[in-house]
């Protein structure tokens, strides 16, 4: 752009966004947005918060230094030279102030040695006194392009002093004038701020360079990763081809033997069918008789006399003959009926589900065979971890590449079915390997395992699988307004680092936590002003960022981990981007904030920036949803107005629902929130019955704790779960103003 062009569009270039007025002194915020001090000043003091400031434009919030000073941040001496360079395109509409009698006059001149404009009356003071004899002057009218450029040059002035800046402070790490390096500065190490300048550039040349190499480096990796991408996905596309091959004959041979037994099943059928058949006909030609004799007797008690009915009457005679005798029965329930049963071959069974379809080898190998041996344990707990050490012998100079090939484990239960999660394998690099495992339910179960293909010694190991019991821990909080303390605590989420973040409601408040109860730190306050909430219910971390459902604002709001506003979204009505009293938070597998929209009898997924994304439970299948979770490719909803637990697919389409209204096992009384553990089990908090039971994800019932009381592991009104790092659930209790944790 030339200097001209520049010049015409300069004002849009000097306004502040703030008060769109031009900077006056304008500061620059570490995000390089600049802004005029007292518009920062103005926002600051709005905030109430002295510390740091929120960038108007980039919402990122920064710390202050100096003690929240507003003074100490960069003033941008760019913008300060284009705000001198502005009253010269304007002089022949608006004229120009005069430098030394402040009137406005079109007719000025600007000394570029004093950096000031002079208007025609004073500009023969100005020229007369003797220092300013080699002063560059230089009428308005005759100012050419390259005389706007010189201005924009001009080196920027102080503001304390206003002389120019010369020098470079090297303990404060400021540019400063003479009289600051005389005053203020005095006994400092300065330099010329030209030599500082000069030194500053050559370090960003070279640093520039040095990110332009690695950036080329990056350019070339990428180039190699790429070439990489490109010949795995044609080799995992030709070993795919493989596999279903292989998996085609194999449902090919099952189809095969399938299609033999049903044929057999079908003409055993047909034979128990026409047996069945003919004694139906049988059964109904007596019926016939039957109904006839029963009409005649009919008639003969309607119309004779007492001497017709004494007469000798074959029919009576039947009739009575049968009466006495003991009426002949089938036996319909299908035990002997039905002469045939499927066998199911176990042992084909138990081989589709011990053995692999094949293995895939990342490098060629012959490890020598080895002796193996082990010990399992005998007794585990449903959903905790249990771990078997494994020893093996002879496996010196033996090359393992994929421990999951060399050592293998399964667990089944008596029906043959997997009960556990995906083993893990931990080589201890001393000969043995440690297994772990969390079960899935309660029951006698084997595992097997094997090393290098050979079954351990002793393997299969027999268990016997006990329900988990949940032990009280750690318990934190009463009821006050006190830090620490609560005033009916509804949801609490976990982060990364094991801190704790509870919703405080009805002191309008969140509270952070470590995971020992120790508080760390609180935020907010009641009102509708970003930052405030009204009635705070439910919470969840995504990316260290907290997520807030603010109820009775009917909005979500998102702050960073430290407390601080950064986004909303949502408002009071019933359309797609609006909330009425939104409850439980989760984020989805795509990182998506799911909100349990109540009032609306909806659950609905929104982006991180708040963009409306689609929603769950259409057609009125969901009469008032408090939390709702994605979990695999299922929707898991507490639906209060029902009493009971529904699942929907990823597509949200309705899947199965479980539990209903009691006090028994799988039955709620009020179902809140959820959360599933790390052996993948369904928490429920069933507040009214003051209880957590625990499901699998099919809503089996496994085990519950907690009783109506105030005693630790007891409850009165439990509403929501998390789980920490080490396996740890916390629950929040929304009638005893208490959060606990068990184990």
């Amino acid at each position: 752009m030339d200097i001209k062009t520049f010049l015409d569009n300069i004002y849009e270039h000097v306004c502040c966004p703030v008060c769109t007025n031009s900077f006056t002194n304008p500061k620059l915020l570490p995000c390089l947005h600049s802004f005029c001090l007292h518009c920062l000043q103005r926002i600051q003091a709005t905030s109430g918060i002295r510390g740091s400031i929120l960038c108007p434009e980039c919402r990122r919030n920064f710390a202050i230094p100096g003690n929240g000073d507003l003074n100490t941040l960069p003033t941008n001496f760019r913008l300060n030279s284009l705000l001198d360079a502005l009253p010269v395109t304007q002089c022949e509409t608006s004229g120009i102030k005069c430098g030394n009698c402040d009137k406005t006059r079109q007719q000025s001149a600007y000394c570029f040695t004093c950096c000031s404009f002079w208007c025609d009356d004073c500009l023969p003071f100005h020229n007369g006194i003797r220092t300013n004899k080699e002063h560059h002057v230089l009428a308005l009218k005759d100012f050419r392009d390259e005389d706007f450029e010189n201005i924009l040059k001009q080196p920027p002035f102080c503001a304390k002093h206003e002389e120019k800046l010369k020098f470079f402070c090297q303990v404060c790490k400021t540019t400063i004038c003479y009289s600051c390096a005389v005053t203020d500065h005095e006994g400092h190490a300065k330099i010329v701020l030209e030599d500082a300048a000069q030194e500053r550039k050559l370090k960003i040349f070279r640093a520039v360079e040095v990110k332009k190499r690695k950036a080329q480096n990056k350019v070339t990796r990428i180039a190699k990763l790429s070439e990489n991408c490109i010949q795995v996905q044609e080799e995992a596309a030709r070993i795919k081809s493989d596999i279903q091959q292989f998996t085609d004959n194999l449902i090919a041979a099952i189809e095969a033997k399938k299609n033999d037994i049903f044929d057999e099943l079908e003409m055993k059928a047909k034979q128990c069918l026409e047996r069945l058949g003919e004694k139906k006909q049988e059964i109904e030609e007596e019926m016939k008789r039957d109904q006839t004799a029963i009409e005649k007797s009919d008639m003969i008690l309607k119309r004779s006399t007492s001497a017709q009915i004494m007469q000798p009457n074959d029919l009576l005679d039947e009739l009575f003959r049968e009466e006495g005798e003991q009426e002949e029965t089938d036996d319909l329930d299908g035990e002997h009926i039905i002469d045939f049963a499927f066998q199911r071959n176990k042992e084909l069974l138990n081989d589709v589900h011990a053995k692999k379809l094949g293995f895939l080898k990342s490098r060629k190998t012959n490890p020598k065979e080895s002796t193996v041996e082990g010990k399992g344990i005998c007794e585990g707990t449903v959903g905790l971890k249990t771990e078997i050490v494994v020893k093996t012998r002879n496996i010196l100079g033996q090359q393992v590449y994929d421990q999951n090939d060399y050592v293998t484990m399964e667990i089944r239960n008596h029906e043959g079915h997997d009960c556990s999660t995906k083993p893990q394998i931990h080589d201890n690099k001393d000969g043995s390997y440690e297994i772990s495992y969390f079960a899935k339910e309660s029951g006698t179960c084997q595992a097997s395992v094997k090393v290098n293909g050979q079954h351990v010694h002793g393997s299969p190991f027999k268990f016997e699988f006990k329900p988990r019991l949940f032990k009280p821990v750690l318990s934190f909080g009463n009821q006050g307004s006190a830090d620490g303390m609560f005033s009916r605590p509804w949801g609490v989420a976990v982060n990364d680092k094991d801190e704790i973040a509870v919703t405080d409601s009805n002191h309008h408040r969140i509270q952070i936590f470590k995971s020992d109860g120790t508080h760390l730190r609180s935020f907010g306050r009641e009102g509708n002003l970003q930052g405030q909430f009204n009635l705070p219910r439910g919470i969840t971390f995504y990316n260290n960022n907290i997520i807030v459902s603010d109820t009775a604002n009917h909005r979500i709001q998102i702050f960073d981990d430290q407390g601080h506003y950064l986004d909303q979204f949502g408002e009071k009505g019933n359309l797609d981007h609006q909330l009425d009293r939104p409850l439980g938070l989760s984020i989805d597998s795509d990182g998506n904030i799911i909100v349990a929209d109540r009032n609306n009898n909806l659950i609905k997924i929104f982006s991180l920036d708040g963009l409306f994304l689609r929603r769950i439970g259409e057609e009125g299948s969901l009469l008032k949803p408090i939390h709702c979770i994605q979990h695999d490719n299922y929707f898991i909803v507490s639906d209060n107005g029902d009493d009971c637990i529904k699942v929907f697919d990823k597509q949200g389409k309705f899947l199965y629902k479980f539990g209903k209204r009691g006090d028994g096992d799988r039955e709620f009384s009020e179902a809140f929130c959820l959360s599933v553990d790390r052996a993948g089990h369904l928490l429920v908090c069933d507040s009214w019955n003051h209880r957590v039971q625990v499901f699998m994800l099919n809503g089996k019932f496994l085990t519950m704790f907690g009783a109506c009381g105030e005693e630790e592991g007891k409850f009165n009104g439990p509403i929501s779960t998390a789980i920490l790092s080490n396996g740890r659930v916390i629950v929040t209790e929304f009638s005893n103003h208490r959060v606990q944790v068990f184990e």
